[in-house]
């Protein structure tokens, strides 16, 4: 039986749609769900099988992982889902508290490499997690995820709002790959048929669920106190495919944080 890492965001609910719906049986198949930098950690150290693992982690362990073609969750101009939230202009944190989510290890990195490169500030870290409830209550300013994102940009404290997405879009020109879906080397090397079924199956599901965009947005947007428009607007503004303008942004990804940038995946 594979092991296979989910999130359920709603970012990552267009691939697991048919899955979730039933329509695409899950045989053979354990899914496992946690947060994204949780999957990571999971699938490095060989408790999964499968999973959507940030790019980062993929960049930084390729020697361990293949890549599913044709897999990711990127955008390529606003993704609405990774913020970072400040109450003072972005070039006034030099030296300021920032805090980011333990909840993900590419938004980290991404920002990270847009406050020393591009912005030239370089202010104090640290970390949260608001299912551990340990973010002070008057942040400076923060960098939010997922369906926390959604929650956070509610207050009205934070008055400068950049999207990461876009921010990098102005930089390069490229969609951003925030994530991908990758199977352990031996794995694939032991049970290929196996990892090529479910690649297969995902596939399907993933058809499945992009062409079902409203009724995902109407089962999930009341969940995140969102309208049906703005949860319509969100996916549509997210790519699930990994074509050359995403390699592309992936390979300059991989050079700014300096890891090796080669993409290898599985033979389908």
């Amino acid at each position: 039986m594979l092991k296979v890492g989910i999130i359920e965001y709603l970012n990552t609910i267009p691939v697991y749609y048919g899955f979730l719906k039933g329509s695409v049986k899950a045989d053979n198949v354990e899914f496992v769900e946690d947060v994204p930098s949780e999957l990571n950690e999971l699938l490095r150290e060989g408790f999964l099988d499968i999973s959507v693992i940030s790019s980062y982690e993929y960049l930084s362990n390729s020697d361990k992982y293949l890549l599913f073609p044709d897999f990711s969750i990127s955008a390529k101009r606003k993704v609405l889902s990774v913020l970072f939230l400040s109450t003072v202009p972005i070039h006034q944190l030099h030296r300021k508290d920032v805090w980011l989510t333990r909840s993900s290890m590419t938004s980290r990195e991404l920002l990270k490499y847009l406050l020393k490169n591009v912005y030239g500030v370089e202010p104090n870290y640290y970390y949260y997690s608001l299912k551990d409830n340990d973010l002070p209550k008057n942040p400076t300013a923060l960098l939010t995820i997922g369906d926390d994102a959604f929650k956070l940009l509610k207050n009205k404290r934070f008055t400068f709002i950049y999207d990461l997405a876009e921010e990098w879009f102005n930089i390069h020109g490229l969609p951003f790959v925030f994530a991908v879906w990758a199977v352990r080397r031996e794995v694939y090397e032991s049970r290929p048929e196996e990892v090529e079924a479910f690649y297969r199956k995902l596939l399907v599901s993933r058809e499945e669920g992009i062409a079902n965009l409203k009724d995902i947005c109407q089962s999930y947007s009341k969940k995140l106190c969102i309208n049906c428009e703005n949860c319509m607007e969100y996916l549509e503004n997210l790519r699930f495919n990994l074509g050359n303008d995403e390699k592309q942004s992936l390979e300059l990804f991989a050079q700014s944080i300096g890891v090796p940038s080669k993409l290898e995946f599985i033979e389908v």
